[in-house]
């Protein structure tokens, strides 16, 4: 099962990666769209519940809950491993003013939802500077890693969805 699982997940941070740099070329201010981001979270969670339910079929059709837990964690941290490493390399290596560009994007979107819940412009100011440096700390490697394991968290709950819609009990027989 475990095998499985890290397949499943590592093909789930190859489309990752493959998404990432679509949105990359394309636009990469649409990192800073929250919304999107966790839209493409919940395609990656329903990635990783289609092989499981594959892997479920392959294994005679049934599945415990905790064992779709488990292959739903292990598949999620997987995936996790293959997006954080992307990620550092994105930020770091291949467009080290990414950040800056995303940071940019974060700050003028925060600022508007700001002005129009009619934040006062000294209150402004000081969340803007603290949006604005919280953001750039997430694009460093301990940013990054620091995310990962904040990660680990959802992940953990994630599963809980995912093994919930995975598992499938075996009929009882009848004695």
């Amino acid at each position: 099962m475990n095998n499985h699982a890290i397949k499943s997940g590592l093909i789930t941070g190859v489309i990752s990666i493959v998404l990432s740099l679509l949105i990359y070329i394309v636009d990469p201010t649409i990192f800073a769209i929250w919304w999107l981001m966790l839209l493409l979270m919940l395609f990656y969670v329903g990635v990783i519940t289609y092989f499981g339910i594959q892997h479920r079929n392959q294994e005679g059709g049934y599945l415990s809950f905790g064992k779709s837990w488990v292959y739903s964690f292990t598949a999620l941290v997987s995936y996790s491993i293959v997006g954080t490493l992307f990620s550092i390399l994105l930020f770091t290596v291949i467009d080290p003013e990414l950040s800056e560009i995303v940071t940019d994007a974060v700050v003028e979107k925060s600022e508007a939802m700001m002005r129009n819940f009619g934040m006062p412009d000294d209150q402004l100011d000081e969340a803007l500077e603290k949006t604005r440096n919280d953001t750039l700390e997430r694009f460093t490697i301990a940013g990054s890693l620091k995310g990962f394991a904040w990660g680990l968290v959802a992940n953990a709950v994630l599963s809980l969805i995912a093994g919930a819609i995975i598992k499938k009990k075996e009929p009882e027989l009848e004695g």
